[in-house]
């Protein structure tokens, strides 16, 4: 048991080789006193395996990962384009519509004032209320202040 207990302490040190790490190994499989290198070493070894399908796993992972990113951009463009389109087509309605209000007062402005000045033109100049008209004839108007 000491060749076992200086090979596990040659072990931790460093100081082995690939035949004596070997053996470390067979004797901590076959000896229960050594449970914790048992697991360390069972550990190490399953670890240590690569899995069959690793290469094609990554590269299948890094290429559809690269595809969801792109349809995840084109969702979100199609998304941002279609609120920009409505954000324009809601900015045009609301200038139309405001042109259109602006046209239609205008439009009421100069109706409002070719009436007034069609009724100025057709009624007679109203006469002050201190002047009291005494007599009105074809020619001639008598007022007096």
């Amino acid at each position: 048991m000491t060749k076992q207990n200086s090979l596990f302490d040659k072990y931790y040190k460093g100081d082995t080789s690939l035949q004596e790490e070997q053996e470390v190994r067979e004797l901590a499989r076959k000896d229960a006193g050594y449970g914790i290198e048992q697991t360390i070493f069972d550990y190490f070894e399953r670890e240590a395996r690569v899995p069959e399908n690793l290469e094609e796993d990554l590269f299948n992972g890094i290429f559809s990962a690269g595809k969801e990113k792109k349809i995840r951009r084109m969702k979100m463009y199609s998304f941002v384009s279609a609120a920009a389109v409505v954000l324009i087509l809601f900015t045009v309605f609301l200038d139309v519509k405001k042109n259109r209000r602006t046209q239609l007062e205008d439009n009421f402005f100069v109706m409002e004032q070719a009436l007034f000045q069609i009724s100025e033109s057709l009624q007679p100049p109203q006469e002050q209320d201190d002047m009291l008209v005494l007599w009105v004839d074809n020619d001639v108007e008598i007022i007096i202040n």
